[in-house]
């Protein structure tokens, strides 16, 4: 896992420009400032916004070691949550294996919540190959796993 420290060096790592999220607070902390642009992201996600969703698809794909990293990346998942008929096929089935691939560490992240949910709402092919796929070593990912084959509960049950 590749540490970043800046949004200069996600941005490079990504390749991609990340200018239009970075909200110039005048904040000096590289770390606060890099969450702030991911903040923005996530709102560009919500608002329907197909290159801030690629790139967000891009930087849990790629999964770098972030401040602030576990935050970030959860809160991503959660805005493509909010907007999965705009993610391609491709881009699903990737999300879906990068998944897998968490849930079958020994350390499940605490960001594979958001993923699994993430994988829920983009349906039932997703959700069925994440389950088919894992092969869970801890009681966490065990868990998260076995919550991919519930069905959400209809309004007013939660």
């Amino acid at each position: 896992m590749r540490h970043i420290a800046t949004l200069e060096a996600l941005a490079d790592f990504l390749e991609a420009d990340l200018s239009p999220y970075d909200a110039d607070h005048g904040i000096a902390h590289p770390g606060i400032r890099l969450d702030l642009a991911a903040t923005q992201l996530a709102r560009a996600i919500k608002k329907g916004e197909r290159q801030a969703i690629a790139i967000a698809h891009r930087l849990i794909m790629l999964d770098p070691h972030l401040p602030f990293g576990k935050l970030i990346k959860s809160n991503l998942a959660r805005a493509l949550k909010q907007q999965t008929a705009l993610l391609t096929e491709a881009e699903k089935l990737a999300l879906a294996d990068q998944t897998i691939t968490l849930l079958c560490l020994p350390f499940c992240p605490r960001e594979a919540e958001d993923y699994c949910r993430l994988v829920k709402r983009m349906g039932a092919p997703f959700a069925s190959r994440v389950i088919a796929r894992s092969h869970p070593v801890n009681d966490r990912a065990r868990a998260l796993v076995a919550a991919l084959g519930m069905p959400y509960p209809h309004p007013g049950e939660r």
